[in-house]
C-alpha cells in the first residue's frame, strides 16, 4: 500500500494509520437503557466521563425487553444494523478477531426473573435465560470479534417494601399487593449469569450480591441504590459505573483509563489509556500539548501522513 498517495475522484476510505475513537457498547434492558441519565448519575455516562477521547460508549439498552425479546430484535435488520454492524462499519474486524468495539457489557435479567404465574409476559425460564445469554456472547464474539472483551452483569436484587410502595403509587387502588419480582427470584437469575459467565470463562460482575455486602446489618440499607426497588438511584448508578471501572482495572488493564494523580481526572494530559486503546493519550493532543508559537508541530502526529499501524488488541 501507498501510504503516501490517493487516487484522483477516489473516495477516500478510513485509513488504520488515524487513531479511530473505540467504542464500548451497552447491552440490555431498561437499567442500561437509562444508564445515560444525567438525573440518576447514570452509570453509562460515568463509563463515558472515565473515557472521554478514548472511547465512545454506546447505549444499546431497550426498556422492558427480556433476553427473548432482544434476540427477536436482534434478528431483524435495523436490530442488527443498531447493535452490531454500525459498531464496525468503518474498521471492521480485522485477521486477528479485532475490532474498534474493545469491551461490551451484557445485562439482563431484571425482566426475564419476573414471576411466570403473575407476570408470564416477561418471565423467561431459567434454562432458557441462560441459553439467551450464551447466544448474546457468541454473537457478540461473531460480530465485533472473538478478541472482544466482555463484562456480564447481573440483575440487582429487588427490594421488596420500595416495590410495594411504587405499586401503590403508580396503581393507586388497582395496586395487587403480590410482587411479581422478588429478591429470591432475582438471586437464581444472578447464579445463572454468574453461571454462564464461568462456562466462558468471562468476568462477571455481580451486583445482586455486591450491593447487599456493601451495605449489610438490620434494615436493608442496600435499598438506597435502588429508586423503585427495581431500577437503579442515582447512588446505585454510581455504584454500578465504579464497581464496573474496578472490574475492568483488575481483568482488562490494557483498556482501563489511569487517573490524572493530581487531579484524579481522566480528561486531561496526565491522565493514561491502556496500550490496547491505541494511544495513551486518547484522540488529538491535550490543550497543554500544544505549542501555540509552532502549533502545525503539535498536530502532525494526527495529520495521517505516517504509514497504517496494526490495530490494537
Amino acid at each position: 500500500m501507498d501510504c503516501g498517495s490517493h487516487q484522483s475522484g477516489e473516495k477516500r476510505k478510513v485509513s488504520e494509520g488515524f487513531i479511530r475513537r473505540n467504542k464500548i457498547v451497552l447491552l440490555g434492558d431498561s437499567i442500561t437503557q437509562m444508564s445515560f441519565s444525567a438525573a440518576l448519575s447514570g452509570w453509562g455516562a460515568h463509563l463515558a466521563d472515565i473515557y472521554q477521547r478514548r472511547c465512545d460508549v454506546f447505549n444499546r439498552g431497550m426498556s422492558g425487553y427480556n433476553t427473548d425479546w432482544y434476540l427477536r430484535y436482534l434478528e431483524t435488520d435495523q436490530g442488527r444494523y443498531d447493535v452490531f454492524d454500525s459498531m464496525t462499519v468503518n474498521g471492521g474486524v480485522n485477521d486477528d478477531g479485532v475490532s474498534d468495539v474493545k469491551l461490551v457489557t451484557i445485562f439482563f435479567g431484571a425482566n426475564d426473573a419476573s414471576c411466570s404465574k403473575l407476570n408470564p409476559r416477561h418471565h423467561v425460564s431459567i434454562p432458557q435465560f441462560k441459553k439467551n445469554l450464551q447466544k448474546l456472547v457468541s454473537l457478540c464474539r461473531k460480530h465485533y470479534g472473538r478478541k472482544v472483551r466482555i463484562i456480564l452483569i447481573t440483575p440487582p436484587p429487588v427490594h421488596h417494601d420500595s416495590r410495594l410502595k411504587y405499586q401503590i403509587e403508580r396503581y393507586g387502588n388497582k395496586a395487587t399487593g403480590k410482587l411479581e419480582r422478588t429478591l429470591d427470584l432475582s438471586s437464581e437469575y444472578a447464579a445463572a449469569v454468574e453461571a454462564v459467565a464461568t462456562d466462558f470463562l468471562l468476568p462477571c460482575l455481580n451486583v445482586w450480591q455486591l450491593m447487599q455486602d456493601t451495605m449489610p446489618g438490620e434494615g436493608e440499607k442496600w435499598s438506597e441504590y435502588l429508586s423503585d426497588g427495581l431500577h437503579l438511584s442515582s447512588e446505585g448508578n454510581i455504584f454500578l459505573g465504579e464497581s464496573l471501572k474496578e472490574m475492568v482495572h483488575e481483568v482488562y488493564p490494557e483498556i482501563a483509563v489511569t487517573a490524572c494523580p493530581h487531579t484524579g481526572y481522566t480528561g486531561n494530559s496526565s491522565s493514561k489509556g491502556g496500550l490496547a486503546l491505541g494511544s495513551e493519550r486518547g484522540v488529538g493532543p491535550w490543550h497543554d500539548q500544544i505549542d501555540h508559537l509552532q502549533a502545525e508541530k503539535s498536530f502532525e502526529a494526527t495529520s495521517g501522513t505516517s504509514c497504517p499501524k496494526k490495530r490494537s488488541l
